[in-house]
């Protein structure tokens, strides 16, 4: 009777444990933005979760460094924040915004990583879903750009492609339900090589995500996704051949049934699918594509950074920073550099500390289970990426799971 009492108060901690973290992993896989501002539905939960544990983070020597280093970043981009109010006070909403929102960022890594040291699971499931959602999206946006327009403002009316139509006719690119086109792009490029190396996936699943990503990487026309993409799978290529020289591929897969039938299958598509593909790029949406690829020569962007160079004085930002409003000449500008725009934002120091949480390999991690962050540091170079608060929730959710020595242990072990 004793122990049943004692483990009460266990029971509730997990149920409570269980709950926000599945209910905000749907979130950000899955659900619009709030209507009123675009920040996730779960992001007033994760600050109550993070309340109830911070003594947990701060004293358990498993997240005491790395909660040390959130506690100094959040107090530099406070100071920024609090700078930028006094500096351009014309942007002090926006900038307490950004602050909150690159807060809750770390406090999403921070549960994810609790839940995944703590109970079990398994993400690739989750993975296959949402690729599987992005793709029948994209085909409604391939079908009928006006039926994807009310199906994408129903599901998350603070969507921006409203604002690129024209005389009728609905001429912006593939954006999922987020705010920018590049970042599907780019999340699409990381989840597919985090499956391909960190889980174990069939043939035919690496197939289906093969084609997925190509059809959606045509659908956004971001050309930073499409070169990160090739970097990817290159680099994905060059880890094989490695295992290949070490004889660990006899190691990973087995000839059985269901293996057998997902080949077949797999065969049997590409038999369907390869013969459509010209037709496919004779489409309105694949030749816009193509197009803007052709035309976007990537010229504007170092542009852009040569302009940052020659304007700024980096002396300034080794503390601090101005805001999340990134001002240049004392007018707001868009550096499309994530680099820049931290230290810009928030200051030297706490972008060395944001680098460090961010995309460092951890030292439990191998270099093959962490290089489906590429496309992601590729995409933060020359888009930014940060404003796609799902989509950097979701960046921490892999993170976590690439980070926690229980998780890892138990993708060697698990099935296929």
């Amino acid at each position: 009777m004793n122990e049943l009492i004692k483990s009460l108060p266990e029971n509730k901690e997990y149920l409570f444990d269980k709950f926000v973290f599945f209910i905000c992993i749907i979130d950000c896989l899955f659900l619009p933005y709030l209507w009123l501002v675009s920040i996730p539905y779960t992001m007033p939960l994760i600050f109550y979760w993070f309340f109830k544990k911070y003594k947990l983070l701060r004293n358990n020597d498993q997240y005491k460094l790395e909660y040390k280093l959130f506690f100094a970043l959040f107090i530099l981009m406070g100071l920024s924040t609090v700078f930028s109010v006094i500096l351009a006070p014309q942007y002090a909403y926006k900038n307490v915004v950004f602050l909150i929102l690159y807060t809750s960022m770390f406090l999403y890594y921070f549960m994810f990583l609790y839940y995944i040291n703590k109970y079990p699971f398994v993400i690739k499931n989750f993975l296959i879903v949402f690729i599987l959602f992005v793709v029948i999206l994209a085909a409604f946006f391939n079908i009928d750009k006006n039926l994807f327009q009310k199906v994408v403002l129903f599901w998350n009316p603070r969507s921006e492609i409203n604002a690129n139509i024209a005389e009728d006719f609905v001429n912006y690119r593939y954006t999922f339900i987020w705010m920018d086109a590049n970042n599907i792009g780019y999340m699409m490029n990381a989840i597919v090589l985090y499956l391909w190396c960190n889980e174990k996936t069939s043939f035919f699943i690496k197939i289906f995500s093969l084609l997925s990503l190509l059809f959606v990487l045509i659908a956004c026309m971001s050309n930073g996704a499409f070169l990160s993409s090739g970097i990817s799978i290159g680099l994905y290529l060059i880890v094989k051949l490695f295992d290949l020289f070490k004889g660990n591929h006899n190691k990973k897969y087995k000839i059985t049934p269901i293996n057998i039938v997902l080949f077949l299958i797999a065969l049997f598509a590409l038999y369907k699918i390869i013969p459509q593909i010209p037709n496919y790029l004779e489409t309105g949406i694949a030749m816009e594509s193509l197009e803007r690829i052709s035309n976007n020569s990537g010229d504007s962007r170092f542009v852009i950074w040569q302009t940052v160079i020659q304007s700024v004085n980096f002396f300034e930002f080794i503390l601090i920073g101005k805001g999340g409003v990134t001002l240049v000449n004392g007018l707001k500008f868009a550096p499309h550099n994530g680099h820049f725009y931290w230290i810009l934002g928030y200051g030297f120091i706490s972008y060395f500390i944001f680098m460090y949480l961010v995309f460092r390999k951890r030292k439990v991690t191998s270099i093959k289970k962490y290089i489906w962050i590429t496309p992601i540091l590729i995409g933060y170079t020359v888009n930014v990426l940060l404003g796609e608060i799902k989509m950097m929730s979701i960046i921490m959710l892999l993170i976590a799971c690439s980070s926690s020595v229980k998780y890892l242990m138990g993708s060697e072990t698990s099935g296929k």
